[in-house]
């Protein structure tokens, strides 16, 4: 009995030190970017690998998961407390949106052991915890359910959030959970709330919202939830507005070029929501800061507007690239990756046309990007007809 009690005492520390050994050696920045980057179409079984955004910068869910999902073993001894504070909850919350059916159903059993530990532990935010799960649980009507990015990363932030009480959207967060018995899972939660806020903290709750639609556009299902929300009308109209500062002018643009790299988005703006009309409106007036976003936007618009036969889309791109490069006249010196970006759009635009469409003539403002000029950080508007 005395060797077989040893025997079990060994095995449990053993695992636990093992789970503690993978927390410890956890990066939280690494971690962060990878909820905020995560890649939603990676699958858990894959025969080639796939290269992906900042691949080299996250961590890979085909890894964590399976690693999560043994750590949190019934037989395991687990601190729920660094779980949280070390991100891994947030992150198996994230995952919950890959497309991948086996991978979301790993991660709902790492969810399910999770919550078999935490009731029987104590720490500052575990009621908080309880609450959020109780509320998805009644949520999720439908088994292995896929989550749409935008709702996922708002539960992986709730989690944050649960950690730092003294932030300043707590109040809001805690009141929007506590105000129904489930969580809407098909409309962007809190949108209206938070962007069109009266409180004296309005900047920040807009600005949070903003982050949270920046980096959770990653899939179709993102675009339907948007649209159903008016984001993008809503949008547009207050980028205008006077009350539009700087800051929130330039998130406003990370949302639209998050949204431009995914074609079937990006055919929608073009075509649904006027988005090249709107950009020649804005482009006359950007801030400095906002020609590298603008820029990247434009590279999105014209790799994949030659894929289409519409003349009036086209032109409107035509009209655009005019507007911004005169718009860089009004610029001392322009970044090297601002110019990149405006001859390689200039060259795959015009060498991705048909001979009957209409477009710029490359060759004269082929020596915007000329190299001595960039190195040199000397004025363009000289190298501009």
């Amino acid at each position: 009995k005395l060797y077989s009690t040893t025997t079990d005492v060994k095995s449990v520390l053993s695992k636990a030190s093992k789970l503690d050994q993978v927390m410890n050696l956890l990066d939280d920045k690494m971690m962060m970017k990878s909820i905020l980057s995560y890649p939603v179409t990676r699958r858990l079984r894959t025969i080639e690998p796939n290269v992906y955004q900042d691949g080299d910068q996250i961590y890979d869910p085909v890894y964590l998961i399976p690693v999560f999902y043994h750590s949190l073993g019934p037989e395991c001894v687990v601190k729920c407390q660094q779980f949280v504070e070390k991100h891994c909850l947030a992150y198996c919350l994230m995952a919950l949106s890959s497309r991948c059916g086996l991978l979301r159903a790993v991660v709902y059993n790492c969810l399910v052991r999770f919550e078999q530990h935490l009731v029987s532990q104590r720490f500052y935010c575990k009621e908080q915890l309880l609450t959020m799960f109780t509320l998805l649980k009644q949520s999720i009507k439908k088994s292995n359910l896929k989550l749409a990015p935008i709702v996922a990363l708002f539960l992986s932030k709730l989690v944050d959030l649960f950690t730092h009480p003294e932030s300043k959207i707590y109040r809001t967060i805690t009141r929007f959970l506590l105000k129904q018995p489930y969580i809407d899972l098909v409309h962007i939660p809190l949108f209206g709330e938070l962007f069109h806020s009266s409180t004296v903290e309005y900047k920040y709750e807009r600005g949070w919202i903003l982050n949270l639609l920046k980096h959770g556009i990653k899939d179709t299902i993102d675009y339907t939830l948007c649209t159903k929300a008016y984001v993008f009308k809503t949008l547009m109209a207050f980028y205008d507005c006077s009350l539009c500062d700087d800051s929130i002018k330039l998130e406003i643009l990370n949302v639209f070029y998050s949204t431009s790299k995914i074609q079937d988005m990006l055919m929608s703006l073009l075509f649904d929501y006027g988005f090249l009309l709107w950009l020649q409106v804005i482009v006359k007036n950007c801030s400095s800061e906002s020609l590298m976003l603008l820029s990247r936007i434009i590279q999105n618009i014209g790799l994949r507007l030659t894929s289409i036969d519409n003349q009036v889309q086209l032109l409107e791109f035509d009209c655009l690239l005019w507007l911004f490069i005169r718009r860089l006249k009004n610029e001392t010196t322009i970044a090297s990756s601002i110019a990149d970006n405006v001859l390689s759009t200039l060259m795959k635009y015009q060498e991705n046309l048909k001979p009957n469409q209409s477009s710029l003539d490359i060759k004269q403002i082929k020596h915007i990007v000329d190299c001595s000029t960039i190195a040199k950080n000397i004025s363009l508007l000289s190298c501009f007809c």
